[in-house]
């Protein structure tokens, strides 16, 4: 059952799924904090909540700068004293190309802000929600995370360290309050697969995405904001460090988890 008045720090809050996340959950009684690089995207997001009356704080924040996280934190704590949600949302994509290709800096800097970022606010929450006895953190996972993602190295590899970094967590976890899960938002019409389809670059080396948009496989916007929500409910956490995906039928799995520990986890097949 999701508590009254839920404080929700969102990271890649100015676009995408970050975003769509910022709207869903503000609609649905959260106070949320949504940060991320850009101030004029921050701003017209939070202008267009407040003209609903939603509760909405906008923090300009760089996850791959830790002082700036505790900063950002701190600010919370200051005006809310609490930090009940952090969905890890932030990502970017710009290594693309055969790996002996791509530029080194575009290469780390993906895996900085994909994976890094998660380890930085998880140092800077986790001991928050242990003193509260109460929290709850979806990371954002994606392409590359259940099968090779060719020419998309950086992302891939990347996102499929932050599944198992969910699931290492969560057994630290295993006996507090604090429930940790990994969500794959399926493919979404977002400013990066955008310019995957766009770009020179991304038409020659990812084309298969443009032709997955064509099949329709792209899902509705608020598809991973809505299964974020039900993670955060209460009603799944025994979810909690493995990897869930936006087409899983949730009550029909349950069960599963029982009979299989590995189940919806990252395992050699042998």
């Amino acid at each position: 059952m999701i508590k009254n008045n839920q404080v929700v720090l969102i990271t890649g809050a100015s676009k995408g799924i970050g975003r769509n996340t910022a709207i869903y959950l503000a609609e649905k009684g959260f106070t949320v904090i949504a940060t991320g690089r850009n101030i004029e995207r921050l701003k017209s997001l939070e202008a267009d909540l407040k003209q609903k009356s939603l509760a909405i704080e906008t923090i300009v924040m760089d996850v791959k700068q830790p002082e700036q996280i505790a900063t950002t934190v701190q600010s919370v704590l200051n005006n809310y004293s609490k930090i009940d949600i952090l969905v890890n949302n932030a990502g970017i994509f710009t290594a693309i190309g055969p790996t002996w290709e791509v530029n080194l800096e575009d290469w780390i800097n993906d895996v900085q802000t994909n994976l890094f970022s998660v380890f930085n606010t998880i140092q800077a929450v986790i001991p928050i929600m242990l003193k509260q006895k109460y929290g709850r953190v979806i990371n954002i996972v994606g392409g590359g995370t259940f099968n090779a993602f060719r020419y998309g190295n950086s992302y891939g590899t990347s996102k499929t360290a932050i599944a198992r970094f969910t699931e290492n967590l969560s057994k630290e976890l295993e006996n507090s309050p604090i429930k940790v899960f990994a969500l794959d938002p399926g493919l979404n019409d977002t400013d990066m697969t955008r310019n995957q389809r766009e770009t020179e670059i991304g038409k020659q080396y990812l084309s298969r995405i443009e032709q997955l948009f064509k099949e329709k496989v792209d899902v509705s916007p608020y598809q991973a904001p809505k299964y974020i929500y039900e993670l955060v409910s209460g009603n799944y956490d025994e979810f909690a460090g493995r990897i869930v995906s936006v087409h899983d039928q949730l009550n029909e799995i349950k069960q599963k988890i029982n009979e299989d520990d590995d189940f919806l986890k990252l395992r050699l097949n042998i």
